[in-house]
C-alpha cells in the first residue's frame, strides 16, 4: 500500500503521488517545499498578487503622514495654526537632496504637498467667511436680531461645512498614507488635493 494511501479511498496507482486533500507543505515536487498549486504563495513570500514594499516607502509614507500631523495636531495644538502648514514638510521631504530623484517618493510628497496647500487655502477662505459673516450680519441686522441667536446660523452652517470638508481631508491622508506604505502610487481626489504642483 502507498504511503499517501488515505483512509476511504484505494491505493494511490501508480506510485507516490499528492495526498488526497488539501496542498500539504513538502509534498513531492513542491518548489521550495511550498504549497504545490500554481500561483499558491511560498514561505517567505508575499502572498497573491502582491510584491515587497518599495525600498523608499518609509519617506514616501512620511509625506503624507507629516502634512496629516501638521493639519490635525497643529490645528489642536496652535489655535488653528497648524491647517495652514500642512505643506511644508511634504516640500521640503521632496526637495531633500536625499529623495530629489526618487520619483516614488517624490509622487506622494507631491500628492501630500497639493493636500496640504489645498487644506491652507480652504482654511483661509473659511476663516475669510466666517468673520465676514459676522461682519455683515453685525452691519445688517437690527438690534431685535442682534440679541437674537440668528448669527449663530450662518456661522454655525459655515462651521459644519468646513469641518465636513477637514474630516474627509483627514480619511484621504490616511488612505494615501497606508498606500505609500504598501508600495502602491495613489492620487488625492481633486476637491481634496488641487493640482497645483506637479511632481
Amino acid at each position: 500500500m502507498s504511503e499517501y494511501h488515505q483512509p476511504g479511498y484505494g491505493p494511490s496507482p501508480g506510485g507516490p503521488q499528492q495526498p488526497y486533500g488539501p496542498p500539504q507543505q513538502g509534498w513531492p515536487g513542491a518548489p521550495g517545499g511550498g504549497y504545490g498549486y500554481p500561483g499558491a504563495p511560498q514561505p517567505g513570500g508575499h502572498g497573491y498578487g502582491s510584491h515587497p514594499p518599495a525600498p523608499s516607502s518609509g519617506p514616501a509614507m512620511w509625506s503624507h503622514l507629516g502634512a496629516l500631523l501638521t493639519v490635525t495636531a497643529g490645528t489642536m495644538m496652535c489655535c488653528g495654526l497648524g491647517a495652514f502648514l500642512g505643506w511644508i514638510y511634504p516640500l521640503s521631504l521632496r526637495g531633500n537632496e536625499r529623495h530629489k530623484h526618487d520619483p516614488y517618493v517624490r509622487h506622494h510628497a507631491t500628492q501630500a504637498l497639493n493636500y496640504g496647500i489645498t487644506q491652507a487655502i480652504m482654511a483661509a477662505l473659511g476663516v475669510v467667511l466666517y468673520f465676514s459673516s459676522a461682519l455683515i450680519f453685525a452691519a445688517a441686522a437690527t438690534e431685535q436680531q442682534r440679541n437674537s441667536a440668528g448669527l449663530a446660523v450662518p456661522l454655525l452652517t459655515i462651521i459644519v461645512i468646513f469641518g465636513s470638508y477637514a474630516l474627509s481631508g483627514v480619511v484621504c491622508a490616511v488612505i494615501g498614507t497606508v498606500k505609500a506604505t504598501r508600495g502602491e502610487l495613489w492620487t488625492y481626489p481633486r476637491l481634496i488635493a488641487w493640482p497645483l504642483s506637479k511632481g
